[in-house]
């Protein structure tokens, strides 16, 4: 599935797959009023599923209500735990999250687990991985115990810290980053169904290239597939909504309409 579309002056496209190998996509994606999520569920069949669109839902209702992407995580955490609780076939459930808003000069990150943020610099040809994985191989590459080569390989490489809806946490740790947008810049929120078959060099390939961001999307999802596609695989890339060079005083009277 493919989509693009404009939200609040963000052109967008979106796309998920099952992938190669799995039955079922336990992701879920979100892209309406200013706010895009992907949640990469985990638990198995009537689980993953469930836990990423909970997530979805809860997130989208919690940020509208109080604009806290935060609180709004947290919140969509403390369901999950609590429907696995109450319903045995949900015991164990889980997902983790990536999620941005923001406006035509900022924009908001925020994550859990190791689904991922991009920033992709169209005027530097450059690839910046803006979120850091909460997941063993990140603890041991930060205390020196292996290089980011031995992580590729490593037995444990998809053992994630945390995420929303795991019962050993009263409450999960929001990383977040916030940027000022630039003209030539996007954004990618990606499950690891595609960072685990595509590596940042090849994402570069494609998000340099003169395709649409509708193709893009539906390249790296081939990409994936083509490189054994054995997870579900799912991405949005969000344009920067400044469509011109405006300087910094320029964008502050276009905001506020001056």
């Amino acid at each position: 599935m493919t989509e693009q579309n404009s939200e609040k002056r963000c052109d967008y496209a979106q796309a998920t797959d099952v992938g190669c190998v799995r039955e079922l996509n336990e992701d879920s994606i979100h892209s309406a009023d200013g706010l895009w999520i992907v949640a990469d569920g985990m638990g198995g069949h009537a689980c993953g599923e469930v836990a990423s669109a909970m997530a979805i839902e809860v997130i989208d209702s919690g940020f509208a209500s109080h604009g806290s992407l935060d609180n709004a995580i947290q919140t969509a955490h403390q369901q999950i735990v609590k429907s696995g609780k109450e319903n045995l076939s949900q015991s164990g459930m889980g997902t983790t999250v990536v999620a941005m808003t923001g406006d035509q000069m900022q924009y908001q990150i925020a994550w859990v687990g190791d689904s991922r943020a991009y920033l992709w610099d169209k005027k530097q040809g450059k690839l910046t991985q803006l979120s850091e994985d909460h997941s063993l191989m990140v603890r041991l590459i930060n205390a020196g115990l292996i290089t980011p080569q031995d992580a590729i390989t490593h037995p444990q490489r998809h053992m994630i810290t945390q995420c929303l809806g795991s019962t050993e946490i009263a409450s999960v740790k929001v990383d977040q980053v916030v940027g000022d947008w630039e003209s030539h810049q996007q954004i990618i929120l990606c499950s690891d169904g595609l960072t685990d078959e595509v590596s940042d060099t090849m994402i570069s390939e494609v998000m340099n290239s003169h395709m649409s961001i509708k193709e893009k999307t539906s390249t790296l999802i081939k990409s994936a597939k083509n490189a054994g596609g054995r997870d579900n695989i799912s991405l949005i890339i969000i344009e920067s909504p400044i469509k011109g060079n405006y300087s910094i005083i320029e964008r502050i009277k276009k905001f506020f309409g001056i």
